[in-house]
């Protein structure tokens, strides 16, 4: 072999397909010796179903098998990007770049095909501002994740039939995308070009995965159902594979299927957790916490409730852990909410420790903050009428907000304006002021229409529009509550407290003619 020129040995094996049923199956010419095929297909695989820590060490084993191999260091270096919640390492990420060579152009010197070249060029992209190649970011993220799709953009117009550039710019499509924007145009793109290697390899994890993330709202979800069966199926090893499926499943109000699929995932987190000796509070929380939802949708009410003692469980096992300790309470304001078994809750104990936003390990996997438990303490205050304790929630929601907005991402003002508004409007409901009642609600509503529709389990936690919708029934504008519910099933369908509303509207109405 060694008599043979490069293009010669990636015509005879390395560019062949390499696949499990494990992980899907992908096809990515590289340059790398026979030993480091295994662990760096592996590798890239677990990249594309965000199993970010098994990808690291995959691109570890394959740089020790071939230590000049550069799409190994390639790999390793885009295991501590996380697109889709704007979040990197970008010392980590230099680290090894720069263990590979000091500068952009060595490291580009190290490829030996085209394709590796251009990734590589466009990894720095994302890693380093413009004209900066050793200190942090003089760039902001959005300009860098920009960038790098342009980046991926002339790739894909080069080798428009290489599958993995085609899905990594299909990524970074999505990686622009931000909650306040606009529009589906980017969205589309991604879905359109992950279709089209869908449609030419049924068994690639990325394609599946990404198709979903493209679809993951209301109006779209549809579109990605397929894609949402395969998935899991496709890569049943990873944990984020098996979850997944649910993205599509919530939007489309399929509660039976949420519930098989994160009670899979959850199964698969907890098992590589053990096996790597990963903390808690990562994709374990983010599936435990789908489970619970489906199961109060479904009315498995002591399954939800064992859900709950599983997180308690965990908060216990890790105390001083602000993002397990919020997991766990976001939970249990759900499971409060959801059974309207309203609980009398201190405000003066402090709820979790660490900082009030503080998230889980897992990279976009957000814990609740504070600020759901502060409106779940103000809402069963309310409903229980204590209205004194309720009013204090009402003020410490209306701090949380202000300082929201006045911070780096006032967008997250918006939602605690609704946690905040609604709490209010019991109050003045339960004080017997209910044209000021509605008309908080009423504002709540049309802060949350305007916002981005959730990726999972309603965020705020109580549907504006289902709440609106509720308070209208009480207080006997049955037209108008049918109308703020079908908003509220168009943004949350067939959510189980909406559709009863709706029902008691409807029913309520009639008799009343």
């Amino acid at each position: 072999m060694k008599i043979l020129g490069l293009t010669a040995v990636v015509l005879l094996g390395f560019a062949t397909t390499i696949g499990s049923q494990e992980l899907g199956t992908i096809t990515f010419p590289n340059s790398g010796n026979a030993a480091a095929q295994a662990p760096f297909i592996e590798g890239v695989k677990d990249l594309h179903s965000f199993q970010f820590d098994e990808a690291a060490v995959a691109f570890q084993r394959a740089q020790k098998a071939d230590p000049s191999f550069a799409m190994a260091y390639w790999g390793e270096a885009m295991s501590h990007n996380h697109p889709l919640w704007a979040q990197q390492d970008d010392k980590a990420a230099k680290a090894i770049l720069e263990k590979l060579a000091p500068t952009s152009d060595a490291r580009q010197a190290k490829a030996k095909l085209p394709t590796e070249k251009a990734f590589l060029k466009a990894i720095d992209v994302l890693y380093y501002a413009p004209g900066d190649a050793s200190t942090s970011l003089s760039a902001s993220k959005l300009a860098r994740d920009m960038a790098y799709s342009d980046a991926l953009a002339s790739m894909y117009a080069q080798w428009p039939n290489d599958h993995e550039v085609a899905t990594w710019y299909a990524l970074s499509l999505l990686g622009t995308v931000r909650p306040a924007d606009k529009g589906f145009r980017r969205q589309a793109l991604a879905a359109s070009i992950a279709e089209k290697v869908f449609a030419e390899n049924p068994k690639h994890p990325g394609a599946a995965h990404f198709i979903i993330h493209a679809f993951d709202d209301p109006d779209h979800a549809p579109l990605g159902l397929s894609a949402a069966r395969a998935y899991a199926g496709i890569a049943p090893a990873a944990a984020h594979a098996l979850h997944m499926p649910s993205h599509i499943f919530v939007q489309r109000g399929m509660w039976e299927d949420v519930r098989k699929s994160n009670i899979a995932a959850y199964k698969s987190a907890t098992e590589l957790n053990a096996r790597m000796k990963l903390a808690e509070g990562r994709e374990d929380f983010h599936t435990l916490g789908w489970l619970e939802y489906a199961n109060l949708m479904l009315g498995n009410i002591d399954e939800a409730k064992a859900n709950v003692e599983s997180a308690k469980a965990a908060a216990d096992r890790n105390p001083g852990n602000a993002g397990i300790m919020n997991g766990y309470l976001g939970m249990r304001a759900r499971l409060i909410l959801e059974t309207e078994k309203w609980e009398r809750i201190a405000l003066d104990a402090p709820t979790a420790p660490g900082a009030p936003d503080a998230h889980a390990g897992m990279p976009g996997m957000a814990m609740p903050s504070n600020n759901t438990w502060t409106f779940i303490a103000g809402y069963s205050a309310a409903k229980l009428g204590d209205l004194a304790t309720a009013e204090r929630a009402v003020a410490m929601l209306r701090g949380a907000r202000e300082k929201a907005e006045g911070g780096s991402n006032p967008y997250a003002g918006r939602s605690v304006a609704i946690l905040e508004k609604q709490v209010a409007a019991l109050v003045s409901n339960a004080r017997g002021n209910r044209d000021e009642a509605l008309k908080l609600a009423k504002e709540a509503m049309d802060i949350e229409l305007a916002l981005s529709a959730p990726s999972g389990p309603p965020d705020p936690i109580k549907p504006a529009p289902e709440f609106y919708g509720e308070l209208l029934i009480e207080a006997g504008k049955h037209a108008e509550a049918v109308a703020a519910l079908e908003l509220s099933l168009q943004r949350t369908p067939n959510r189980t407290p909406s559709v009863k509303a709706m029902q008691r509207a409807r029913a309520s109405g009639t008799a009343m003619r």
